[in-house]
């Protein structure tokens, strides 16, 4: 399991591409493990910038830090979702007039 791999502490975190070479696999396999054991209750956080990477948080601070990030993923994913159902909106729309 990913999560016993990884220790706490943002300054301690592995990159993708580190575990998947000490696991022999691609870093697809990890990032979709990781998914897996998040959502099993193990708390793994990441990292974009220095140091980039996973780790479990050393506290709850660093945990609720990045929940938030997430959330605000979340937001930015429905925003972006929502833009796109418009342009679907507006094929299907012309399409209609189209074949009438």
């Amino acid at each position: 399991m990913i999560h016993e791999l990884l220790t706490e502490g943002r300054e301690n975190a592995r990159t993708g591409r580190e575990l998947a070479t000490v696991l022999n696999c691609d870093i697809r396999d990890v990032t979709a493990q990781i998914e897996t054991e998040r959502r099993e209750g193990h708390p793994i956080c990441a990292a974009m910038h220095e140091p980039a990477g996973y780790f479990l948080p050393a506290n709850a601070d660093e945990l609720e830090r990045y929940c938030n990030l997430l959330h605000k993923r979340a937001g930015e994913l429905y925003k972006t979702r929502r833009a796109l159902i418009k342009v679907l909106e507006q094929i299907r729309d012309e399409k209609q007039e189209a074949d009438n």
